[in-house]
């Protein structure tokens, strides 16, 4: 059963990033007003979300590294479900926000982490 779960958070882990990507672009395309801009900020704002996730590394943080990346993840996950929100998308934040909630609670019930020893 804990093998089902596990599989079923990496599956959701997936949908969650899916979900920031789709999102990050689909508000880049929305806020662009030329067709370049609109290709341009569709593939940097993923990139750039996704620079700033990879740009700290906390494990080099003691105590805190396993909250403050809980925070990253959150705030990334957070501003991607209001990014679809704002290009007008009410209904795709909702269920990035649920899915991104239920991954982390599932990674701490499996007593797992966030960052890799």
């Amino acid at each position: 059963m804990l093998s089902v779960l596990k599989w079923f958070n990496v599956g959701l882990r997936a949908l969650m990033e899916l979900g920031i990507i789709a999102a990050l672009g689909y508000w880049g395309y929305k806020t662009g007003e030329s067709a370049s801009a609109k290709i341009l900020l569709a593939i940097g704002a993923p990139i750039i979300g996704f620079g700033f996730w990879g740009l700290v590394d906390f494990r080099k943080a003691g105590s805190l590294a396993e909250p403050l990346r809980l925070i990253q993840e959150l705030v990334i996950s957070g501003l991607a479900a209001l990014a679809w929100y704002a290009a007008g998308a009410q209904t795709g934040g909702w269920a990035l926000g649920l899915i991104s909630i239920v991954h982390h609670v599932l990674v701490y019930l499996l007593g797992g982490t966030l960052l890799k020893r």
